[in-house]
């Protein structure tokens, strides 16, 4: 087995983990999650519904990136989602630093695009600002209309 290989198939595992475990908290309902929700204008009530199948997206993300073994565009949105949840920790009011500490739920899917595309690379990270581009207007048109809010 070749050292990129190798490399591909240890990154592969660790957003699996990261995607499954997370996941399947969601599915279950994380209360201490509800602050985050509220950032993007979902309300509690809503947030009750859409846990579970933002959970359920997470495990399948997780397994697609563990199963399938060059997938350029399942890693960007395991990068962008990675990036987005850590980075919603400081806007609902905690440090910094729990942004910090989850580089590693978004950088091994980043080095996944990198290994997968090659030279392409820089393609896929307009692909990656263009999902994360998505989100945060999404997040601003839910908290600007208040749709979730309850």
């Amino acid at each position: 087995m070749s050292s990129d290989r190798l490399l591909s198939l240890i990154l592969r595992w660790s957003v699996f983990g990261t995607f499954f475990g997370h996941g399947c908290l969601a599915v279950r309902f994380v209360p201490g999650w509800l602050p985050y929700l509220r950032v993007v204008g979902i309300g509690n009530e809503w947030a009750r519904r859409f846990m579970p199948i933002i959970g359920l997206l997470d495990v399948i993300i997780g397994f697609a990136c563990l199963f399938m073994d060059c997938c350029p565009l399942i890693y960007c949105w395991a990068f962008v989602w990675g990036l987005s949840t850590a980075m919603i920790r400081p806007l609902a009011g905690e440090s910094i630093f729990g942004l910090i500490e989850r580089t590693g739920n978004f950088l091994p899917a980043l080095c996944l695009i990198w290994l997968c595309t090659g030279s392409q690379f820089a393609y896929y990270l307009y692909i990656c600002m263009a999902m994360a581009a998505s989100l945060v207007v999404s997040g601003f048109i839910f908290r600007t209309i208040g749709l979730f809010n309850k």
